[in-house]
């Protein structure tokens, strides 16, 4: 959804041309997604960050709030960190800025479709440089606490975007086993956010490949 005809256009006939996303519509108000969400109930909602009646995040956090089951992949104009991190707090799958959009809009759907997080490479490389300077905040990996192969493991899952439930399933461990993992990992290292998590993440590059938790 966005205001602009051309990035509408643009971003559906790159959907038309893919052999494997469907454009079930587009909007170019948060009033008019609404509505064409509970039309079509989409699997993943592309969003600007940027609506002539309402700011793309707010729309997104609305979104999650009503239980919409479909993913968020956040789109926008403006570079700022601060957009990302207010969308990876609400919970979106990805983030794309426009200027990259036709080579990294799709990987950003289907990315999300699967469960996971994509973020454009400006936007990873941008996130990875504020990472450096707050290294002695997130924790660097000189002077950090060591984490188990399997808390580290469990912590990259979490910056991936995927569930508790999830990792728990791909782990072959309970819920609750992930759980703690989780929480003792982002304890040694003081990760306080799921953006602070992304943002180690990226910095230490476990956002490279997406592996399945390997057991053990």
């Amino acid at each position: 959804m966005d205001d602009h005809p051309v990035v509408v256009a643009g971003a559906r006939a790159l959907m038309e041309a893919s052999e494997d996303i469907v454009c079930v519509g587009d909007a170019r108000t948060g009033a008019e997604a609404l509505d064409l969400i509970q039309e079509t109930d989409p699997d993943v909602i592309v969003l600007d960050v940027a609506l002539p009646d309402t700011n793309g995040l707010v729309l997104a956090q609305r979104i999650v709030a009503s239980g919409v089951r479909a993913h968020i992949v956040m789109m926008t104009l403006y570079e700022e960190r601060t957009y990302v991190d207010q969308a990876l707090q609400i919970g979106a799958k990805g983030f794309v800025q426009k200027r990259s959009a036709g080579q990294n809009l799709l990987l950003a759907i289907r990315t999300a479709m699967l469960g996971g997080l994509f973020l454009d490479p400006p936007t990873a490389g941008g996130m990875s440089v504020t990472s450096t300077k707050q290294s002695s905040v997130n924790g660097a990996a000189n002077g950090a606490p060591e984490l188990t192969k399997r808390e580290q493991e469990v912590l990259r899952m979490v910056a991936l975007g995927y569930s508790n439930k999830e990792i728990a399933w791909r782990a072959a461990v309970s819920v609750k086993s992930i759980e703690t993992y989780k929480a003792r990992a982002a304890e040694k290292l003081h990760l306080h956010s799921r953006a602070q998590i992304v943002h180690f993440a990226v910095k230490h590059g476990w956002m490279n490949v997406i592996d399945d938790v390997k057991q053990g």
